[in-house]
């Protein structure tokens, strides 16, 4: 593997210890309301997430203003995001502590 191929991987890695990328990463398997750009609206379950914040979930129902759809999976490219509520309450230092375990692996 290349010295800039490691590079970048050491960096995401980095990323993802530092920032808030491991606490949204901690609430894989959760159900989550992701707000977007433009009015759209995703609800379902964060299978995953990177250092950049893109997600990727699964049993998606999605809202664009009235116009309501279902997808089995769905991804969620972090500059879209306005924001990311929770379906019920999170202990935040758990979901912390799962997130930089999951970027370890």
């Amino acid at each position: 593997m290349e010295l800039s191929c490691w590079r970048e991987i050491m960096n995401e890695s980095r990323k993802m210890r530092e920032g808030m990328a491991s606490f949204i990463a901690g609430l894989a398997g959760k159900k989550v309301l992701v707000e977007l750009r433009g009015d759209k609206y995703a609800n379902g379950t964060l299978e995953s997430c990177d250092c950049y914040l893109n997600l990727r979930m699964s049993n998606v129902t999605m809202d664009q203003g009235g116009k309501n759809g279902v997808l089995r999976e769905f991804f969620i490219r972090g500059k879209h995001i306005r924001f990311i509520h929770m379906d019920k309450y999170e202990d935040v230092v758990a979901a912390v502590r799962r997130g930089i375990r999951a970027s370890k692996d």
